[in-house]
Formats: C-alpha cells, sequence, structure tokens
C-alpha cells in the first residue's frame, strides 16, 4: 500500500490523475500476464505484479482538451517511476516490464476506456541474493548530457 500511496502521488497532466494500479497477486493471472510480456518472463517470481492502465477517457475532460493524448501515459509513468523508487528505499527488489496490450488488455478484462501501460515485478530478494552487485553499465554522463547557458 506505501507504494501505491507514493505512485497516487506523482504528478499528471492537469492533475488528471490518469492511472488505474491492477495488483496482480494470483499466480494464473501472472502466468497470463507474462505470457504477453516483452522482457518479463520472470513475472510468476514476483511478490507482487503491479499492472498500471490509463484512463484514455480523460482526453477531454480538463477545461482544455490535453493537447498531445500521450501525456496521459507519461502520467503514468511517472506514476511507474515513483513505484521503482520507492520499492529501491524500501530494500525492495523492483523491475518495469513492458506488455502487449491486446493480450494483457484481455488477460485483465479491463473496461474499453482503459490501455495497459506497463508493468511493475516487486518483492524482497531471495534468500543470499541482495541488491545488485554494483550498477549496471552506463555509458558516460557527459555523453547524455548538454548544458545551454
Amino acid at each position: 500500500m506505501q507504494l501505491l500511496e507514493l505512485a497516487h502521488l506523482a504528478p499528471s497532466v492537469e492533475n488528471t490523475q490518469p492511472w488505474k494500479f491492477h495488483v496482480i497477486l494470483d499466480t494464473k493471472l501472472r502466468h497470463a500476464l507474462m505470457e504477453t510480456s516483452c522482457y518479463g518472463n520472470f513475472i510468476e517470481g514476483a511478490g507482487a505484479f503491479i499492472v498500471v492502465t490509463v484512463n484514455t477517457s480523460l482526453v477531454n475532460l480538463p477545461p482544455e482538451p490535453i493537447w498531445n493524448p500521450k501525456e496521459l501515459e507519461y502520467s503514468c509513468m511517472a506514476a511507474m517511476e515513483h513505484i521503482l523508487l520507492g520499492a529501491t528505499a524500501m530494500g525492495l527488489g523492483s523491475c518495469w516490464i513492458s506488455l502487449h496490450h491486446g493480450a494483457s488488455w484481455e488477460a485483465l478484462r479491463l473496461e474499453p476506456h482503459e490501455a495497459v501501460v506497463g508493468g511493475v515485478m516487486v518483492g524482497h530478494y531471495r534468500k543470499g541474493e541482495g541488491e545488485s552487485a554494483g550498477h549496471h553499465q552506463r555509458r558516460p554522463l557527459k555523453d547524455a548530457c548538454m548544458f545551454h547557458e
């Protein structure tokens, strides 16, 4: 619940809060969703799997229509990032997963106005494992940064 509360505090375009968090504890449903993932062949092993969907009907809700409907999905990604950062701060393991929209939409029996944005696996480390042994290899920060003065 603490992770969901953090996610719910994420910023969103026009404060629409377009997300819905589907907490998947059922192993059969996690297996079905694993089959719809791009790289998440280990979803079944997570303590919990949180699928985040976006309410696409909110695009015309604010006083002015949202000029870029993708901003609703970007807002959901901010909420997912809050989950990832919160899990790290709590000493939990987590990983973001892409899902194929049609198959995962069907597995979750979503409403027509809901679209799948992605999922987050969360759980405790296995006994003897622990946090990552170090940072994943990254390109130099100087190659990813540009200062405009």
